[in-house]
């Protein structure tokens, strides 16, 4: 092995000869002593930002009710508004008059940072009805002369947000604030410690990555190496080193080898340099950063081995380059059309919910669209058509019998959770060929919907309401109404729109949060099937309430509540099953609680901190799970036997999953995957009883013979950043804040650029041994 290694050792060598090296190792150096002086700083979250409102028009509305409602006269709310300066009182005043003001958000924000300095607003016999969470209680304790400055601000903040519920994103108590050689950044983030790291993992170094080095170093190394096979085939340096008793073949793969010399030496010192800069200055310490350095690498050797068979063919480095190039460009084209076959084929026909009305399945999709199954033709029948530009979003829908299903087309509501006003309820029915008829109207900014019982529960961005079924019916033309629960038109107020602004309940419909009391995100919601409870959680709170037994149409009472430990922040998503109910976090412990007292049951399960759950199904009334998580996998939980303890069972064979749903009637586990597709699994033992394997149009079907080949063929080294963010994240996915308003869990591409970058390296490098072993030099 001598020979080789020598082989090896000249190309380390050569390279570190190269001019074109030390200058990529100057700007090496540059590049991380510009980013030494970076650091942070802690401190409490207090000013408002623009990304701060989760519902602006709701804060609109409140504000202006406050001015103009005697019943608010008082109030928290009504000191707020009162406190604003007179212009904006003003532009209030006439939304309370029903004039559509346009009021930007950045204004409000301005004038509620200017209160946390001066609090002549607040008065505490005011703010005894709001509902204060356990930090401001803490806070409301304390005298003003024992907090700082820092700290009096936080409070004012979290008086406002009592104030104000439902209005504004749940924010970490502490946030980063950036600094530069010791000087703060104009901006700060509101995001905490651990989200700060999250950020930095999962966004700031693979960009960095991206950039560097799968571009520019890239790039300069097929420069500096273009010329190493050119040069070996030489005559008189070729003969000297085929003189001796080596391999052909193992010749190449040594020079192939040294080759990378280049691309390692520059990469491991980035690599390693931000990562002692991360670790020092901003204490993100990620040992898996150093994972950057062999992907890297074989990034480069994907694009090094079309350039060392070039250089064999044609002998020129020149040419080697030219070859390197093309390929190149085939491969960001291949990648372009890779994107728009995901944008325009595929995504807009993926699954986002589904439920069965007899013997048909109806499913949402992501593209804004409601398709049921037709068995004769094999085939999904669209009720509202999928498209990659449409602009309205389509609420999953839900069973209100054999033959009916209702949902909501929230106009303009794809990119904006507010649309363009108030949504219908649609009722469906087989006995009108599936014709949408509209029903009550749904309250603004209305996300999802949920059936228990004989009530149907609409959820928007902070409140909840309920209509019992038999009215949706009624309105929609499908039974006829009785005399005493005829519909009576909405008052057309100021005070009607303004509720219609809120998001309160609609005509029909009745309002279920009690008095002060909003969800926000994150947040869920799981109705108990019998209609007798609900259990929401919202902002690390477990809460479950219920309704009047004397008056359906009032308020419901808060039965119970849990402050779960944790940050608030985090993901959360629950299911209901039985007496039991199923909490399940990002970054924290599965946990099972008794629905009726929140006790803990069992011991919490360690789920794996790459996965984040993603949605959670009931598996009948026995306290048994399915959970789905960023990995496309669905996992059950259930008791351990006959012990109060839970555990994982298993891990179901379907992949890349999209959704889930329990059909209770067939005692039936529904599970959406690859696109399209659907298994119905027997929720006892999980054996497949029946499937749905649609038949393809035209462009799935492009998509799956021609498009999908190719993007393996051809190396998907654009993709390769998805890798790399998984490497150094430790997540499968990531959640985004959807435009609809709404969290989505995107998970990461990992399998497929690197199946297809080595195939095709493997391939190449056969070839290239191939063709210098058979070939006379």
């Amino acid at each position: 092995m001598r020979p080789y290694a020598a082989v090896i050792r000249d190309s380390f060598h050569a390279a570190l000869t190269s001019r074109v090296l030390w200058i990529a190792f100057v700007a090496i150096w540059l590049l991380l002593a510009a980013l030494s002086p970076i650091g942070y700083r802690e401190d409490f979250t207090t000013r408002f930002r623009g990304n701060d409102f989760n519902n602006g028009t709701r804060m609109k509305a409140m504000l202006a009710q406050g001015l103009a409602d005697p019943e608010q006269e008082g109030s928290a709310t009504a000191n707020l508004a009162n406190a604003m300066p007179e212009e904006l009182r003003q532009q209030l005043r006439r939304v309370a008059e029903g004039d559509d003001v346009l009021i930007q958000v950045r204004v409000l924000a301005s004038a509620l940072n200017d209160m946390l300095d001066e609090e002549s607003w607040y008065d505490a016999e005011a703010w005894k009805s709001t509902l204060r969470f356990k930090e401001l209680r803490e806070l409301d304790e304390l005298a003003d002369e024992e907090l700082d400055e820092s700290t009096r601000r936080r409070r004012a903040r979290l008086r406002i947000e009592a104030a104000l519920p439902g209005v504004f994103v749940t924010r970490s108590a502490r946030s980063v604030l950036l600094t530069y050689a010791g000087m703060d950044f104009p901006a700060d983030l509101a995001i905490d410690k651990t989200q700060f790291g999250s950020l930095i993992n999962q966004f700031v170094f693979p960009l960095i990555i991206d950039w560097l080095l799968g571009f520019i170093l890239l790039f300069l190394g097929i420069l500096v190496t273009s010329s190493i096979i050119p040069d070996m085939l030489q005559p008189g340096s070729l003969h000297l080193l085929l003189s001796k008793p080596i391999s052909r073949t193992l010749l190449l793969l040594s020079k192939f080898l040294g080759g990378c010399a280049f691309v390692l030496l520059c990469v491991t010192q980035l690599v390693i340099g931000l990562y002692l800069v991360a670790g020092l200055r901003l204490d993100v310490w990620n040992l898996r950063l150093l994972w950057c350095i062999p992907v890297s690498v074989f990034l480069f050797s994907v694009f090094f081995s079309v350039s060392v068979l070039a250089g064999l063919r044609w002998r020129s480095p020149i040419l080697a380059i030219g070859v390197t190039t093309i390929f190149g460009t085939i491969c960001f084209i291949t990648g372009i059309l890779g994107e728009l076959s995901d944008g325009f084929i595929r995504n807009p026909d993926e699954i986002r919910g589904v439920a069965i009305a007899g013997k048909n399945v109806f499913a949402s999709t992501e593209g804004g669209g409601l398709k049921r199954f037709n068995e004769e033709d094999n085939a999904w029948l669209a009720i509202f058509k999928s498209n990659a530009i449409n602009a309205d979003r389509v609420l999953n829908p839900i069973p209100l019998g054999d033959d009916m299903v209702a949902t909501a087309v929230v106009r303009a509501g794809r990119f904006n959770p507010f649309g363009a006003g108030p949504p219908d309820l649609l009722v469906l029915s087989e006995a009108y060929d599936w014709e949408s008829e509209p029903s009550l109207r749904l309250p603004t900014a209305t996300s999802r919907l949920f059936l228990g019982g004989d009530s149907v529960l609409s959820m928007n961005t902070s409140d909840l309401a309920t209509a019992s079924v038999q009215n949706v019916l009624q309105v929609a033309g499908e039974t006829e109404p009785e005399e005493e629960s005829k519909t009576e038109e909405a008052d057309e107020g100021w005070l009607s729109k303004l509720n219609n602004m809120m998001g309160g309940a609609t005509s029909g419909f009745s309002p279920v949060l009690p008095p002060r009391m909003a969800i926000s995100k994150p947040r869920d919601v799981a109705f108990d099937p019998a209609g007798k409870w609900i259990i929401a959680i919202s902002s690390g709170r477990l809460t479950r309430l219920e309704p009047s037994t004397e008056n359906p149409s009032q308020r419901w009472t808060l039965r119970a509540e849990r402050l779960l430990e944790g940050e608030v922040s985090k993901q959360a998503t629950i299911a209901v099953s039985g007496n039991q109910v199923l909490v399940a976090r990002s970054e924290s412990p599965l946990m099972i609680f008794d629905a009726i007292s929140f006790e803990p049951v069992g011991e919490p399960l360690d789920l794996s901190d790459s996965l984040i759950p993603d949605e959670a199904q009931p598996l009948g009334n026995g306290g048994r799970f399915a959970l789905l998580t960023s990995d496309g996998r669905c996992r059950i939980i259930e008791p351990k036997g006959e012990s109060a303890t839970y555990e994982v069972s298993q891990t179901l064979s379907q992949k890349e999953i999209e959704a889930l749903y329990f059909h209770a009637t067939n005692n039936e586990l529904l599970i959406a995957h690859h696109i399209d597709q659907i298994d119905f699994l027997d929720a006892n033992d999980f054996s497949v009883k029946r499937t749905i394997r649609p038949s393809l149009a035209e462009w799935r079907l492009i998509d799956k013979y021609v498009l999908t080949p190719l993007r393996i063929i051809v190396p998907q080294t654009g993709e390769l950043g998805e890798p790399i963010s998984a490497l150094i994240s430790g997540k499968s996915a990531i959640v985004v804040n959807a435009p609809n308003g709404e969290d989505r869990v995107i998970r990461y591409n990992i399998a497929r650029p690197l199946l297809s970058c080595t195939i095709f390296l493997l391939v190449m490098m056969a070839v290239g041994c191939t063709y210098f072993a058979t070939r006379d030099f």
